[in-house]
């Protein structure tokens, strides 16, 4: 039959979920499966042996061993940050392709390594960032030339919690850094998107610690950023925080013939005078944008070149997060030898 001919010659892919019994991985197994069959999961939490059988698949606690029972191609990976770096490197080592959540790596040595281990097994690592398809992103991204040469933007983007982060995101040893590193990781992505350069900007930066708490554990609960980039002269500002007073998401560009304004479901096209000349909105649900988004990385994992872009982009994002952590510590080492 010529539709079997067809479903033999585009088999679904086969995925290993590492991960899969936290918040983020529930949220992705329905959707998941709706492009892959999932054929065993990995968590050691206590609730993921009944999850997993809730769905159907062979549940493992450590990924050496599903390594060794489960034929898969690709693993979707929603861990604790330090967890990425070690998950990763072991599926690219067996020849495994990886999806996971960002970020991509925490610092500029690992990406590199990850990039290296890819490479050498000719298989793709993906981030997950779900803005970029984001129907109100890609609006903006398209449109970006008509606002002529961009000079500025700022960019905000900030949580309303009412206490003190729990679980491994109060954990340094597993955040791995505070809100830069988690919410900022977006943010920075998009604009690397926006404006791609071979070098990351050089970045002026504050800190600031709601809680003592997460000050001795040095993970920052607002992060303001300043930014520069050298090649072209755009200048601009992030602040990014847990604790505001509600929950907001802003990005506006300046541009020499008109601006761009960006919230969550609507992007506008202004004239340089602010008169509004395009609108673009966008009211689906959550869950059509990570839809799109996992199809898509499903869909694309043996496309090199799709592959060699998102890796490059990705590298410029942890080059530009860790640049700004190793300069924060550096200035800490330098008043501690001052006070000394």
């Amino acid at each position: 039959m010529p539709g079997e001919r067809l479903k033999n010659m585009n088999p679904r892919p086969r995925v290993l979920v590492v991960g899969f019994a936290g918040h983020q991985g529930k949220e992705y197994l329905p959707i998941v499966r709706e492009s892959a069959d999932i054929v065993g999961g990995v968590d050691p939490a206590p609730a993921a042996p009944s999850l997993a059988d809730q769905w159907g698949f062979p549940h493992y606690d450590i990924l050496g061993e599903a390594l060794e029972k489960v034929d898969f191609d690709a693993a979707v990976v929603t861990v604790p940050h330090s967890e990425h770096f070690p998950v990763c490197a072991k599926l690219l080592t067996h020849g495994r392709h990886v999806i996971k959540e960002k970020p991509f790596a925490v610092t500029e040595q690992e990406a590199r390594q990850l990039i290296h281990l890819a490479q050498r097994a000719d298989r793709s690592v993906f981030t997950l960032l779900q803005r970029n398809f984001d129907p109100v992103f890609r609006f903006a991204q398209e449109n970006l030339a008509r606002i002529g040469e961009p000079y500025w933007f700022s960019y905000d983007y900030h949580f309303n919690l009412a206490h003190q982060s729990t679980g491994w995101r109060a954990s340094k040893e597993q955040a791995m850094g505070g809100v830069l590193l988690d919410m900022g990781y977006h943010l920075i992505d998009v604009l690397s998107g926006m404006f791609p350069e071979p070098e990351p900007p050089r970045v002026h930066s504050a800190f600031v610690h709601h809680y003592e708490e997460m000050r001795d554990r040095r993970l920052e609960d607002l992060v303001s950023l300043m930014c520069r980039y050298p090649s072209t002269g755009l200048v601009g500002s992030l602040r990014i925080s847990r604790h505001n007073y509600e929950k907001t998401e802003h990005l506006c560009v300046l541009g020499t013939e008109g601006a761009l304004n960006i919230v969550p479901g609507v992007a506008v096209l202004h004239s340089t005078g602010g008169l509004p000349l395009e609108r673009r909105t966008w009211e689906g649900p959550k869950t059509d944008t990570v839809r799109s988004m996992i199809a898509h990385h499903l869909g694309h994992l043996d496309d090199r070149y799709y592959r060699q872009d998102h890796i490059q982009r990705q590298l410029t994002v942890v080059r530009t997060i860790d640049g700004i952590y190793q300069d924060r510590s550096r200035e800490r080492n330098e008043l501690a030898d001052r006070c000394a």
